[in-house]
């Protein structure tokens, strides 16, 4: 009897401590006038966006610089094997 009355007070007490608070508990929404976050995410999204479209555009002339680079070596090893293997030996 005395533990369901001491679990009855406690949830009574946590009860009034829920209600009685000021500040929102995580979950609930907030009133509108609190949300003044969305000007700056929004700033934040655009932003990033147009870092990572210049990233795109970046990585794509990198590539295609690699991919001239890696002509440029085949070409000369091709024209390495016609040439030989070596020079004179001493």
């Amino acid at each position: 009897m005395t533990r369901s009355l001491y679990f009855l007070a406690m949830a009574g007490a946590l009860t009034l401590f829920a209600l009685a608070d000021p500040e929102p508990i995580f979950g609930q929404n907030l009133p509108v006038a609190q949300v003044t976050t969305e000007a700056p995410l929004e700033a934040l999204i655009t932003e990033l966006t147009a870092q990572n479209a210049e990233l795109a555009k970046n990585q794509a002339e990198m590539d295609a610089k690699i991919d001239q680079i890696a002509e440029a070596v085949r070409q000369a090893r091709l024209y390495a094997a016609r040439a030989g293997k070596g020079g004179a030996k001493p």
